[in-house]
Parts: C-alpha cells; sequence; structure tokens
C-alpha cells in the first residue's frame, strides 16, 4: 500500500513540514551536539559490519562520493558500502524524532509501541533484499525505490553487492512477467506499508535522500 502525499508539487510534504525543514542537508547536523557520532551500517542483508564516524563526516562522503558525483555505484561491494539506517535509537535520536508526524495506523499514536528509524543515503545506496517485521516508510527528502516479493517468494540475489547491482543487473534479466516484483518510488512525503515477513530492497535516486521507518506491533 502507497500513501499519496497528494496535491501539486509544491503541496507535498506539508504533513511533516517542520520535520521536513530540520532535516535539510544544512539543518540536520544543527539537530545535535558539534562532533555527533553516527553508527552507520554496511549494505548487506543482514547488515554484517559497523563503522562510527562523525554526523558531519558521514554526510560530506555521501555527497561528494566517487569523486564528487554523490553516487553508490553498482559494482560496489555491500561490505564496503556503508549506509546510515537501523542505529538510530539512541536517546538524541529518539529527541529529534519527536517532530516526526507519525503514520495512519492504530498503534503508532503510542510510540512505545512503535520503532522509528531514520536514514540518510545517497543516489544508488540502499539494502539489499531482506525481510522484518511490517511497518511503515515514508520519504522526506529525495526519492526512495522499493521492490518487493511476498513472503512465498524469495528472490535470488548476490549478497556481496548492494541493491543497485541486483536493480541493474538481474532486475533486467527477469523474461517472465509474472516473476517480476512488486515496486513502487516514493516522492518526497510518500509512504509505503510493507506487510509482515515481505522480502523487500531499496535504493535511494537522489544525492540526499532522507527517509524514516516506522516498524509496527499492530502484527502480534
Amino acid at each position: 500500500v502507497v500513501y499519496d502525499d497528494g496535491g501539486e508539487e509544491e503541496q507535498r510534504g506539508k504533513r511533516n513540514a517542520k520535520f521536513v525543514e530540520k532535516t535539510t542537508y544544512e539543518n540536520l547536523p544543527e539537530c545535535f551536539e558539534p562532533g555527533f557520532n553516527v553508527t552507520l551500517s554496511s549494505s548487506n542483508s543482514i547488515s554484517a559490519h559497523r563503522r562510527t564516524i562523525p554526523l558531519t563526516q558521514y554526510m560530506h562522503e555521501i555527497t561528494t562520493a566517487n569523486d564528487g558525483a554523490g553516487e553508490t555505484y553498482p559494482n560496489q561491494l555491500s561490505n564496503e558500502t556503508w549506509y546510515l539506517f537501523g542505529e538510530t535509537f539512541a536517546d538524541e535520536w529518539k529527541q529529534m524524532l519527536l517532530d516526526y508526524e507519525m503514520p495512519p495506523c492504530e498503534t503508532c499514536p503510542d510510540r512505545d509501541l512503535s520503532a522509528l528509524a531514520f536514514g540518510v543515503g545517497n543516489r544508488g545506496s540502499g539494502v539489499q533484499w531482506h525481510t522484518h517485521g511490517p511497518g511503515f516508510s515514508e520519504a522526506i527528502h529525495g526519492r526512495k525505490h522499493w521492490v518487493l516479493y511476498p513472503p512465498d517468494r524469495k528472490p535470488t540475489y548476490d549478497s556481496d553487492y548492494a541493491s543497485r547491482y541486483w536493480m541493474e543487473y538481474q532486475y533486467m534479466n527477469i523474461r517472465e512477467e509474472d516473476e517480476l516484483p512488486w515496486e513502487c518510488t516514493l516522492r518526497p512525503g510518500d509512504m509505503v506499508y510493507f506487510p509482515d515477513g515481505w522480502h523487500h530492497a531499496t535504493i535511494n535516486l537522489d544525492t540526499y535522500t532522507v527517509f524514516v521507518s516506522t516498524f509496527t506491533t499492530e502484527h502480534i
């Protein structure tokens, strides 16, 4: 299910207008103390590796990656491709996320029943195929592409590479229409609901892409 923020381009994103403003490239570092460190994850399915660096360093690295392209290339190894997502549960992140307006679900108004994860990536970055419980993901800045398969259709992929490799090399070789994944592209203000146990992978489409995922407990 995709929730479209609707309206003309200039009207999009008004639901979370305050949060959109505080998470621009210029404003995001101001949400934290100088020198605030972030924990990055590798871009393979199980996010097996970690790296800790200052937030400002990470933002500079992703927007100037590959000689200024601000891009993650498809042939980059997933365990050497670093990504800010999933390690944003510290008190500083919880305080920053208080301005985020929660998705439209029964348990979402009670933040103790949901887990929020904040993410930032560059063009071509993303997480390889994986599964987990249900929730929502909303694009805040930039566009984000999703590909999904139901629980009984596990995709074939090379775990040594990130999701862009699958999109550009394996996806393009799918010949049968019924073998294609479900897919959508989120623009700022759009939100997707991902069901429990569905296989999915993501790829960010812009140099500065920001998103928030809300993991819910409605299936329990």
